[in-house]
């Protein structure tokens, strides 16, 4: 009878453990289908002048299935001016290539910003920041990998790196 119930539990747990990696598989594989990303960080920044040149702003990065992408940025910024409130809009093209499993590069190939008009943060400031992200307004390349279900890592040759959390219900 023992025998039984062990057998009955093994079992069981066998094909409750199947499903389970079969659920994840799927998951993992539903995240990395298409190159939709939509995710927020957190960034702290210092400039050349690393006492009055700075941001502590979140970022939230957007691409869409139409290969339209965006970036806001919205914060504070610190700098000869003061201490002011940034925000700002990116837009920009972009095209994808998955490299592995668990990576895809983004390269965005132009972008536009523009300020809202609550922002008083100086533009040398933002400039700053994405220039940090890019040398220049022609590419940028951003590769992103994914560290866990929730979470992915964003990096550019010239960027800081990014843990950036994927928002939820949004579709990667």
């Amino acid at each position: 009878m023992k025998k039984l119930v062990w057998g009955k539990c093994f079992f069981f747990g066998s094909v409750l453990l199947l499903l389970l990696a079969i659920y994840i598989a799927a998951r993992h594989e539903a995240i990395w289908r298409n190159d939709m990303l939509n995710c927020s960080t957190k960034a702290i920044m210092h400039f050349e002048d690393t006492e009055t040149e700075s941001v502590n702003v979140n970022i939230h990065f957007s691409f869409n299935a139409d290969n339209k992408g965006s970036i806001v940025v919205e914060g504070y910024s610190d700098s000869a001016a003061g201490w002011l409130y940034l925000q700002r809009y990116v837009q920009f093209d972009y095209t994808s290539k998955r490299i592995s499993p668990g990576t895809r590069y983004y390269r965005i190939n132009r972008w536009v910003a523009s300020k809202s008009s609550i922002d008083q943060s100086p533009d040398v400031i933002f400039d700053y920041f994405m220039r940090e992200m890019s040398d220049s307004h022609d590419g940028l390349l951003l590769a992103v990998e994914q560290i866990n279900p929730r979470t992915v890592l964003l990096s550019s040759i010239n960027s800081p790196l990014y843990i950036c959390t994927l928002k939820p219900g949004a579709a990667r």
